[in-house]
């Protein structure tokens, strides 16, 4: 095991969203609107899924989201229990919303799913100061249209 450990944090993947009575009932009224339209158009696997994503949100979306655990060392970068070389990362850039940071770490390998973590209570720039030696910071990137929308609609 790498004893030479850089900078050390925990934190959820994903913030936690507070969502009042307004967005359960706009959520509600767009979920019923998709249902009627379905079971009106005779859409009934439409309808079926509708009912089926309804369901699923409710289950998964009312947990906590659990903690991860990253690890700069000057070998490699560790999440939880995986080991990742420097050499199979592409860089990194952070996120700023309302009331938190998102680390990005992204893959040189193409179509591997970046990370994403919250920086918790670790200064953004002691991040960035530690990953910086090994992968370079992109400042030009920003979040993909479907993140933005599920970032805003809170999902």
């Amino acid at each position: 095991m790498d004893t030479n450990t850089i900078l050390t944090w925990s934190a959820p993947a994903k913030p936690a969203h507070t969502r009042d009575l307004k967005w359960y009932i706009i959520a509600g009224i767009i979920a019923l609107a998709l249902l009627i339209y379905a079971l009106f158009t005779q859409a009934w696997t439409f309808a079926v899924v509708i009912v089926l994503l309804a369901v699923t949100y409710v289950i998964l979306h009312d947990k906590k989201h659990p903690l991860h655990t990253v690890r700069i060392t000057e070998q490699a970068l560790y999440w939880d229990t995986k080991t990742i070389p420097w050499e199979e990362l592409e860089g990194f850039w952070m996120l700023q919303g309302p009331g938190y940071v998102e680390l990005h770490i992204e893959f040189k390998q193409t179509g591997r799913e970046r990370l994403v973590i919250q920086t918790g209570d670790v200064p953004p720039l002691d991040i960035a100061a530690a990953l910086s030696p090994f992968i370079p910071g992109h400042a030009d990137r920003h979040e993909k249209l479907l993140d933005y929308i599920i970032r805003i609609c809170k999902l």
